[in-house]
């Protein structure tokens, strides 16, 4: 079950996330399908002190999550199979009709950071690439070939592993997005918690034997033209940079409050953008 407070405008875009994972499943994508309510609606909204509470549940997704030190739950076949399903899903919203629902789902858009305490010192430099990435982004070109719905956050965490099959879940991040934007995100939290090493040197040999496999299951089901593969490496840039904003988003400028791990990514990230560099161990040739 998943219980979240939005504005009760939301409760449409809710609806067509459930539209979106319906029409996918309905096509051959393993995704956690919506519970109906007992007077079969796809949500419930509640109101209690002027709060409204949209509410959704949904079928437990078979297996198990991944573990990148068992073989059967991470590795080569495990990342073909991801590539494939996200292929699928890409493949698919080039039919999908938004006409099906009320209200679409967002399109990408430039995040509004307006915590004071991001404005400043080390933290403004990742802020002024955050906000570079976000021009180059914005300039892109949009098509039915690489635009569309996309999960937006399909993370190893996001997909239960079942006899080498995976099912998808957790869609509530869905946009209208590019395709390569999806496809690095699920790269970038690949190397993030899959690498079998820290080190930069075997985060960005794990990067590309990672996307050959990723997107060798993707040709499978999706043709993505070479120009969208070379911006992967910007893309997973991109999505390493939103982490730490969104880590940060209410931070209250005391960095004894940070953990250890937030401010050593911080100082990770810096110095990486300080030289020139990437940052997320993506310096990847494709």
């Amino acid at each position: 079950m998943r219980l979240s407070e939005k504005p009760l405008a939301d409760a449409e875009k809710v609806r067509a996330e459930m539209d979106w994972i319906y029409y996918l499943a309905q096509n051959g994508v393993h995704a956690s399908l919506p519970i109906l309510t007992n007077d079969h609606q796809l949500i419930a909204v509640y109101e209690e002190q002027e709060k409204y509470f949209i509410t959704t549940a949904f079928h437990a997704a078979p297996g198990r999550c991944f573990d990148k030190n068992d073989p059967e739950l991470w590795g080569p076949a495990l990342f073909r199979k991801w590539g494939e399903t996200m292929g699928r899903m890409h493949f698919l919203t080039q039919s999908y009709d938004a006409a099906r629902v009320a209200v679409k789902r967002n399109e990408w858009g430039i995040w509004n950071i307006s915590n004071p305490h991001l404005q400043q010192g080390r933290y403004h430099i990742l802020l002024k690439k955050q906000q570079k990435l976000e021009r180059q982004i914005a300039s892109l070109p949009k098509d039915r070939q690489s635009y569309g719905m996309i999960h937006n956050d399909l993370h190893p965490f996001n997909f239960h592993i079942e006899k080498g099959d995976i099912t998808v879940f957790d869609f509530d991040d869905s946009i209208y997005g590019w395709f390569a934007l999806d496809i690095a995100i699920a790269a970038a939290h690949a190397v993030w918690w899959g690498s079998p090493a820290e080190d930069r040197s075997s985060r960005n040999e794990f990067a590309k034997r990672f996307l050959d496999e990723f997107l060798a299951g993707y040709d499978k089901q999706n043709r993505l033209d070479s120009y969208w593969i070379r911006q992967i490496p910007m893309f997973m840039d991109y999505r390493k940079s939103c982490s730490y904003f969104w880590w940060l988003s209410d931070w209250d400028g005391d960095e004894s409050h940070l953990t250890p791990y937030q401010s050593a990514g911080i100082d990770y990230a810096v110095s990486f953008i300080e030289n020139g560099q990437r940052f997320d161990g993506c310096e990847i040739e494709l």
